[in-house]
């Protein structure tokens, strides 16, 4: 039995460096061009919710994709259509900027749908998303002399009935690009 155990492991072993070498190899390895562009930060959670941010190239062009889900059923991401002070001052907006390497091209965009929460004992109709996964996306151009850019996320979520996580602002999030030949 214990033979068969380490052979399992040796097997689950190979298959996680077969997955980190192919995650390697196309990660920000396809050059400078803005269609070919790829790179991944290490996913984290904050505020309760979970967050993978990376670049894709589509149709010619580079985006940021951030992906959040936060990770207690019933609780949701407020909207990017909130304004920068909440309503009445409760709520905080999603937002995603970059600096560094990347530059935005276009407001962030999110396929996400949108609905209105009205939290327990307060008046208040506040614009999040669905339950589960947002992905923000924010269309960049790749900024000549250096290899990394830096992403900022602004995020907050909220129940219904069970109040809200705390907030986060400004989570700084590296993307390591590659040479920009």
């Amino acid at each position: 039995m214990a033979v068969v155990a380490r052979l399992r492991a040796r097997r689950v072993k190979a298959g996680c460096a077969l997955v980190a070498a192919a995650g390697a190899a196309l990660t920000g390895c396809a050059g400078a061009g803005e269609s070919g562009t790829t790179a991944h930060a290490a996913p984290f959670t904050a505020g309760g919710v979970a967050v993978t941010v990376r670049t894709q190239p589509r149709d010619g062009t580079l985006r940021i994709l951030a992906d959040l889900r936060p990770e207690r059923t019933g609780f949701h991401l407020y909207s990017l259509s909130l304004p920068n002070g909440g309503i009445d001052g409760i709520g905080i907006p999603t937002r995603i900027r970059a600096e560094g390497g990347l530059r935005a091209t276009g407001p962030a965009t999110t396929d996400a749908k949108p609905r209105v929460l009205r939290p327990a004992g307060l008046d208040v109709g506040l614009p999040v998303y669905e339950d589960g996964l947002v992905t923000l996306e924010l269309p960049v151009r790749r900024v000549e002399g250096t290899d990394s850019a830096k992403v900022f996320l602004t995020y907050g979520a909220c129940s219904e009935t069970a109040g809200c996580l705390p907030p986060v602002r400004d989570q700084e999030v590296t993307l390591h690009l590659g040479s920009a030949d």
